[in-house]
């Protein structure tokens, strides 16, 4: 299947559905942190002695099991100094420690190798490797399946 531009805008019987902008950053802002919406509504990674966000780290899905899927972004300019394991690291022991979770699931693709010495760094296991899906982009790829269990972090 190729990849298909998506039009700008949609408009429905009531509503219009269009993409994005930085301007949309507080309207976004103020329905993502609702404990109802997002759980929870997740952080900027901001390094300490400067004010700017250089990523984020959140919990992105929810299971009905109450099992958490943690997910993260960083700027290309901060890859490799630590900052997503260290941001994932502080997440993970809120939620075992605080909000009594049983399980934290990471995922990626195969190709995204930063992605899986995070989750190797953390001390995730490798629970299924989803053979030939498709990124955003159209590409085949594996999808690989990660977990952390509450049991295995109070060890560490």
């Amino acid at each position: 299947m190729a990849r298909t531009e998506l039009p700008d805008k949609i408009e429905t019987e009531r509503l219009v559905l269009r993409v994005r902008t930085v301007a949309d950053a507080e309207d976004i802002f103020d329905y993502a942190s609702l404990p109802e919406v997002a759980y929870p509504a997740g952080y900027g990674i901001v390094v300490k002695g400067t004010d700017k966000i250089v990523g984020s780290v959140d919990f992105n899905h929810r299971h009905e099991d109450d099992v958490l899927e943690i997910g993260y972004t960083l700027h290309p300019d901060y890859w490799g100094r630590g900052y997503v394991p260290e941001a994932a690291c502080a997440l993970i022991d809120l939620a075992f420690k605080d909000l009594g979770l049983h399980k934290i699931e990471l995922t990626c693709f195969g190709y995204n190798l930063q992605s899986q010495r995070v989750a190797e760094k953390l001390g995730f296991t490798l629970e299924a490797r989803i053979r030939d899906r498709k990124d955003a982009q159209g590409n085949c790829c594996d999808d690989l399946r990660y977990a952390f269990l509450k049991s295995e972090w109070e060890v560490i």
